[in-house]
């Protein structure tokens, strides 16, 4: 095994961290966060496969991103349902579910992609993401008067505009680039992934620990107006 993968794997494991913390408060907190901590883990699962895959059976593990990457894109439009704007919005919501099953579909299984890393979905589930998580932030800035960094809908929302910015500039990079500059930017890329994604799973911790308790257990913010 080289090193520098098995720092990667570590460091992308600190997901644990907020995964426990969630664990223990799980009943405990307001139910439009539990998404989230489904979200988590799957993000630890996903990434123990991947090491078991390729440091145990030497096997490409393709197969386990993709699909992690569909589930990870429905669990997190569910996410954005559960805190309210997607409750409002039920058509879009809908429409987001459909075209991203669409995308996923075409791209891994009309032309047989699965087995090889697919970056279109990727790309495009992750700059819907940004655009929702900077929709939600908007909102906490002009409406809540509460400090915004002990707020853990703004923390987590921050979380996800840091890690799919960068994943879309990841899955971007090999397009923009001339194959003579590939490697050697990917490879600069990757090497910052792992504490990029360490930075994120910190921040994720600290915002779980925060998650208000539910009080009337209502499932939905209804923040958001027509």
């Amino acid at each position: 095994m080289q090193p520098n993968h098995i720092a990667n794997f570590l460091l992308s494991e600190l997901v644990a961290i907020p995964l426990i913390i969630g664990a223990v408060r799980f009943y405990r907190i307001n139910t439009s966060y539990h998404p989230f901590i489904l979200l988590l883990l799957m993000a630890f699962t996903s990434e123990a496969i991947s090491f078991i895959c390729i440091h145990f059976f030497h096997y490409n593990n393709a197969i386990t991103v993709n699909i992690y990457a569909l589930i990870e894109s429905l669990i997190l439009l569910y996410q954005f349902r559960a805190w309210g704007f997607l409750h409002r919005k039920q058509r879009l919501f809908y429409t987001l579910v459909a075209v991203f099953i669409l995308l996923w579909t075409v791209e891994n299984i009309v032309f047989f992609k699965i087995e090889t890393y697919s970056p279109f979905f990727k790309g495009a589930y992750s700059f819907v993401i940004v655009l929702l998580s900077i929709n939600e932030i908007n909102y906490m800035i002009v409406q809540d008067s509460r400090l915004l960094f002990r707020n853990a809908k703004f923390l987590i929302c921050l979380g996800f505009i840091i890690y799919f910015i960068y994943q879309i500039i990841y899955e971007a990079s090999y397009y923009v680039l001339g194959k003579d500059d590939v490697v050697s930017v990917a490879t600069r890329i990757i090497s910052l992934f792992g504490y990029v994604n360490a930075f994120v799973n910190l921040l994720y911790g600290v915002a779980v620990f925060l998650i208000p308790e539910k009080k009337n257990d209502l499932y939905f913010n209804r923040h958001f107006e027509p």
